[in-house]
């Protein structure tokens, strides 16, 4: 299971071995947002390569604990089919249904893991290689929603590295991108380009983004893009 949370971001694997043809699933969309009152929804898996391939869908709870991302298998949601053969050229749809899941008052989180599987041709070869999508799934929560409200804080790891702690108590997810911080003392560093994480509704996750102590110490200000705005956010430092 802890070899998992390192694909919360989708990610393309080789391992040691020629590989003969292009990688060429593709997955849409990237996120879902399920209403708290729809049963299903699904995603589109097209191969664009030369090749056919054999692809499993896997759903597992997604949840915050301990300041890190935990994912869990779930019988909340079923995919259907979860094993596919696309050949091709050819797309294939995977409904997603939800089974017998408890309503929640806060958004729920999920991850809808798509890999690539070698094929048996590929394997007896010594081709290893493997695509993997995590797409992350939300679904609304039944109270009134509340936006993403985050408190930050900083503060020094044990192997010389800043930690960086986000609390949201919001009743909906804060997706970060684009993050840098400005310290007090006038020094910019960009920590990030792109998605850098979430925060999910009501939870708490850490993240180490740097090993300059010192640049930190003294505060700053983060400058990010939360949920497609920008933000700044001050933090004080730690002191050395």
């Amino acid at each position: 299971m802890k070899s998992l949370l390192r694909y919360l971001l989708f990610s393309v694997l080789l391992a040691v071995g020629q590989i003969s043809y292009a990688a060429g699933l593709q997955v849409t969309p990237i996120v879902l947002d399920i209403k708290q009152t729809q049963k299903s929804d699904g995603l589109w898996l097209t191969n664009t390569s030369n090749a056919d391939m054999d692809v499993q869908v896997r759903v597992f709870k997604w949840d915050q604990n301990n300041r890190t991302d935990v994912l869990n298998p779930t019988s909340d949601f079923v995919a259907s089919p979860p094993m596919i053969k696309i050949q091709s050229g050819n797309k294939q749809f995977v409904r997603l249904v939800r089974v017998g899941q408890a309503q929640a008052q806060i958004e729920q989180a999920y991850r809808i893991v798509v890999d690539e599987l070698p094929l048996e041709s590929a394997a007896s070869k010594g081709l290893t290689f493997a695509l993997r999508y995590s797409v992350p799934v939300f679904i609304q929560g039944m109270s009134t929603s509340t936006p993403a409200l985050l408190k930050w804080h900083l503060e020094p790891g044990t192997k010389g590295n800043v930690l960086l702690t986000i609390s949201n108590s919001g009743t909906t997810r804060a997706k970060l991108s684009d993050l840098k911080f400005t310290s007090n003392k006038g020094q910019t560093l960009v920590i990030n380009q792109g998605l850098f994480g979430y925060a999910l509704a009501n939870s708490t996750r850490q993240w180490s983004v740097s090993r300059q102590s010192r640049l930190f110490a003294s505060g700053g200000t983060f400058h990010a893009v939360m949920n497609g705005k920008t933000l700044q956010v001050s933090v004080p430092g730690f002191g050395l």
